[in-house]
């Protein structure tokens, strides 16, 4: 049998206060498994995984090296044709043809509509969103056929190209708030819309200051009010509104003014990738 003193718990040596020990006793063997355990996951992710930065760059792993590979191999192939044939011979044929053409040829537009779903997801969805609707204050609708500056397919491929900037000066500082008002007021007319009816003298004294110099409205939206694409200025007369057609807005609108900004993609996509869109958005239903 043990003796006493062999049975008694081991201790560091070190005692504090004269009678305070610090016990030495041994880790539990499960934990310090564990413990191994968790040692050699580390070594083993370090090696598979990206781990540690080395300069302005880090480690890859090996996994991660093989996934880039096999991502470089396969963008290879789709480059040079090797990868989705068919693919490489609609881009082939869309290089070929402007955004008219591809719209004509029913083959291509299938193509068309599955690539510029993807790429209006991307580049235009963010603003006019997912089905092409715009938001009402900020971004047009490209589906209800009213376009600033044109909605056939050259007219779309040149505004995805070229960007466009919109600007509608303010008034207040030229015109009094009844001159505003009363020019509010032919407007909502010339649209029908309610808010505009029962007061005749202000609709007739707004369409003096629309057709006369002092506001000269016409020299932009034209003397019909139709409006001119040249200059995005827009139809005043269909009841689309982009920043909205109620009393209050269209007041706003003439005092502070408008301004609207429509990016140049020409830098960012490719001009295939820029007649796709243009077919795509074409054929969402607003095109003319």
């Amino acid at each position: 049998m043990a003796s006493n003193d062999e049975q008694k718990v081991q201790t560091t040596g070190h005692t504090w206060d004269g009678d305070l020990a610090e016990y030495n006793n041994p880790l539990p063997q499960w934990w310090v498994w564990v413990f191994y355990g968790t040692v050699v996951f580390a070594v083993i992710y370090w090696i598979l995984y990206p781990a540690w930065p080395v300069g302005d760059t880090y480690t890859q792993g090996v996994l991660e090296y093989n996934k880039r590979a096999k991502l470089d191999n396969t963008l290879q192939k789709v480059e040079t044709g090797q990868l989705y044939p068919e693919r490489q011979e609609a881009l082939s044929q869309i290089a070929q043809k402007n955004p008219v053409a591809i719209l004509d040829d029913p083959e291509l537009m299938n193509f068309v509509n599955s690539s510029g779903k993807v790429l209006f997801g991307d580049n235009c969805a963010p603003c006019h969103g997912s089905g092409g609707q715009g938001v009402k204050g900020h971004y047009p609708n490209l589906t209800d056929g009213a376009w600033l500056y044109g909605g056939k397919p050259s007219d779309i491929h040149e505004t995805l190209v070229k960007g466009r900037n919109g600007y509608m000066p303010g008034h207040e500082n030229k015109l009094s708030e009844q001159q505003i008002e009363a020019l509010a007021m032919y407007e909502g007319s010339l649209a029908g819309e309610d808010w505009a009816e029962g007061n005749p003298e202000k609709v007739a004294r707004g369409e003096e200051l629309f057709q006369g110099d002092e506001a000269a409205c016409y020299a932009c939206h034209g003397r019909d009010a139709k409006g001119n694409q040249t200059l995005g200025a827009p139809n005043l007369t269909d009841a689309i509104w982009l920043y909205g057609g109620d009393k209050a807005t269209v007041i706003e609108t003439l005092a502070k003014g408008r301004g609207g900004e429509m990016p140049a993609w020409e830098d960012r996509l490719s001009g295939d990738q820029i007649k796709i869109l243009a077919a795509y958005v074409h054929s969402l239903g607003g095109g003319q």
